[in-house]
């Protein structure tokens, strides 16, 4: 029958030397028939001088720190600051705006000019343009073909 080890939470108690006289004579007994044992106990006692050994630093500011990791856990876009951003394309947008309604504004004018200048429309141009009274409409509708000249079926005042 194979010989029974000791627990983790022994080795960990012995290295620790939180055993009470009892616990720690059974504990040397089983380690003074038991290699296995003995090597897992000087694997936990070196463990235990190394992390000893190591400094531990505090934390300077935890609450610091604890706001860097959960900035860095939230998605680019959460972190964009929206304010100080509309502020800064805010007045891109107005200037942006302000430039393509004047050169919209330039086109009209233009077109109105281009269209003032041009004195024969299309017959198709009749519906809208004030030109023709409503019998000449009817004949238009009647007789011509919508991109002909206006001016071969209206005669001018």
């Amino acid at each position: 029958m194979g010989m029974t080890h000791l627990s983790e939470s022994e080795f960990v108690r012995a290295a620790d030397a939180s055993m009470t006289r009892e616990e720690r004579a059974a504990f040397d007994a089983h380690l003074a028939s038991c290699p296995s044992c003995r090597e897992t106990l000087e694997a936990q006692m070196i463990a235990r001088r190394a992390l000893a050994a190591r400094p531990i630093a505090p934390a300077r500011d935890l609450s610091a720190a604890v706001r860097a990791s959960l900035e860095a856990e939230r998605p680019w876009i959460e972190r964009l600051n929206w304010r100080r951003l509309s502020l800064r394309v805010a007045p891109i947008a107005a200037a942006l705006t302000i430039v393509a309604l004047l050169l919209v504004r330039t086109a009209d004018t233009t077109a109105v000019a281009a269209d003032s200048s041009a004195t024969d429309h299309t017959v198709a141009s009749a519906l809208w343009s004030g030109e023709v009274t409503d019998d000449q409409l009817l004949s238009l509708f009647l007789q011509a073909r919508p991109d002909d000249a206006l001016s071969t079926y209206v005669k001018e005042k």
